[in-house]
């Protein structure tokens, strides 16, 4: 609850009367001025002016309860990083070249497009130059977000460490002045240290402007840009505040290849299209934006006029800032154009926020609730029972069992007969092919050669035999076919 909750509604309508008094004041307070002082209206007038607008503004702000304006400060600061913060969380990128830098500022306050951004480079990490150039033309990121595709060492800690990402981008919204002028801070830290100095990576010069100097760093050579890793506890000195460590990216490099705290490694070959339109206006403490060259990169899509770079909600999509003021400033730019595109699709917000929540207090939480608690619990629980268990589970036992046991009966019947007969044709077609290969003879016909055999061996048997020609005669001489012949005979008749 906060603190303006126990007040009445003349106090709250004080402070929002403070509130737009200041801008008024402003406002028509430089106007009046201005026409005052070209009207050659002596000073003495301007000052009565003066005071009379800033006793109304204590007027008013002394109906103000002391405790609804120091919650209302106290919430603001509470967002905002303190020094200590700003040094820690900058550390490790404070000696970036300036381009490079200016681009991690922009960039970060679109966390989503980096995250985006970094796993598409990931899995295009061969695309260089006028290729990657080609391949980004059709992603609707921010021109920093594109811009950083060319270093994935850089956009890939980004996506990593997002809370990291997401914290420096609040800061350089709510609080730009302090954030460039801390990385101004730690590099003269660094240059008192004797770690900041030129070499075939980068050219370090100083700048004086008003009687303040800047240090500026840019790349020894404008198409190849180094990023250095370094250690901050070395290359800054010893560490000032003990209790706000400095954030340390050393890209997996190992501790023993850094000198003097630095580890430079290979240089990225930068393509025009997409480098050169972002530089940091220390001074100003600002982004200075090449106008032609940022529409280049964001062709067919919003362009810009203004050479000083300018937050575009667009691609911040759902994160929330962190500031109030920031999200009072960039949240209505949202809801503008959320409006604006409802009304270009016909839609009439006002109308149907009203119907729909007359819908959800009438139907949604009555009707449906009853509705939900009667049949979803009684009538489908019974219906679920008394279906399920019972009807569908005896049509289950009666077809499966009855007529599936039957069907199963009659199919193995049926099937089984003219496995049978089918078989037993085989049988006789192999029987009547194998007889006929064998010549065999049926019994009868083998009994009845038989017995005409045995009869013909026993009519033979009872016939005498005749003396075949070729024996000897009685008188002892081998005879020829006459009987007591003297001389061989020709033989007997052969049988």
């Amino acid at each position: 609850m906060c603190a303006c909750d126990g007040f009445n509604s003349r106090e709250l309508r004080a402070v929002q009367l403070q509130m737009a008094y200041r801008d008024l004041v402003k406002v028509m307070g430089t106007a009046m001025i201005s026409k005052l002082a070209y009207r050659g209206v002596s000073v003495g007038a301007i000052a009565c002016v003066a005071v009379w607008a800033a006793g109304y503004l204590l007027a008013v702000e002394s109906l103000v309860p002391a405790p609804v304006r120091a919650e209302a400060q106290a919430k603001n600061s509470s967002t905002l990083l303190s020094k200590e913060q700003l040094d820690q969380m900058l550390a490790p990128i404070a000696l970036y070249p300036d381009d490079l830098l200016s681009n991690v500022f922009m960039a970060s306050t679109y966390p989503l497009e980096v995250v985006e951004a970094a796993r598409w480079r990931k899995s295009n990490s061969k695309l260089k130059g006028n290729d990657l150039t080609k391949a980004l033309e059709s992603k609707d990121w921010d021109p920093s977000v594109k811009s950083l595709t060319q270093f994935p060492e850089v956009l890939q800690s980004m996506s990593d460490k997002l809370d990291w990402t997401q914290k420096l981008g609040d800061a350089f919204l709510a609080q730009p002045d302090d954030v460039m002028a801390e990385v101004q801070f730690l590099r003269k830290k660094a240059d008192e240290a004797g770690s900041l100095k030129s070499n075939k990576q980068q050219k370090v010069t100083k700048k004086t402007t008003d009687s303040k100097e800047y240090i500026i760093i840019e790349p020894a050579s404008p198409q190849v840009v180094y990023v250095p890793a370094y250690n901050p506890t070395v290359v800054y000195g010893s560490w000032w505040y003990p209790s706000y460590p400095p954030y340390y990216w050393n890209y997996g490099y190992p501790a023993s290849s850094f000198v003097s705290g630095f580890f430079w490694g290979a240089g990225f070959a930068v393509a025009n299209n997409l480098w050169g339109w972002g530089h940091c206006d220390w001074y100003h403490h600002n982004v200075d934006i090449d106008v032609n060259r940022y529409n280049n990169i964001n062709v067919n899509r919003t362009q810009i006029t203004s050479n000083t770079w300018k937050h575009d909600p667009k691609h911040r999509g759902p994160v929330p800032y962190r500031n109030p003021q920031t999200r009072e400033q960039y949240g209505k730019l949202n809801d503008q154009r959320r409006d604006a595109r409802d009304q270009f699709r016909g839609r009439d917000g006002s109308v149907d926020q009203e119907k729909v929540k007359e819908r959800l207090d009438s139907v949604d939480r009555d009707k449906v609730k009853d509705k939900a608690q009667s049949i979803d619990r009684d009538k489908v629980a019974d219906k679920a029972q008394s279906v399920d268990r019972d009807k569908i589970k005896d049509k289950a036992k009666d077809v499966d069992r009855g007529k599936a046991a039957e069907k199963m009966k009659s199919v193995d019947k049926s099937q089984a007969k003219e496995r049978v007969s089918s078989s037993g044709k085989a049988k006789q077609a192999a029987s009547k092919k194998g007889s006929s290969a064998l010549n065999v003879k049926p019994a009868q016909t083998v009994k009845k050669q038989s017995n005409r055999g045995n009869a013909s061996l026993k009519s033979a048997a009872s016939h005498p035999r005749p003396a075949s020609g070729g024996g000897r005669a009685a008188g002892g001489h081998p005879g020829g076919g006459h009987v007591g012949g003297g001389h061989r005979g020709g033989g007997g008749r052969r049988r």
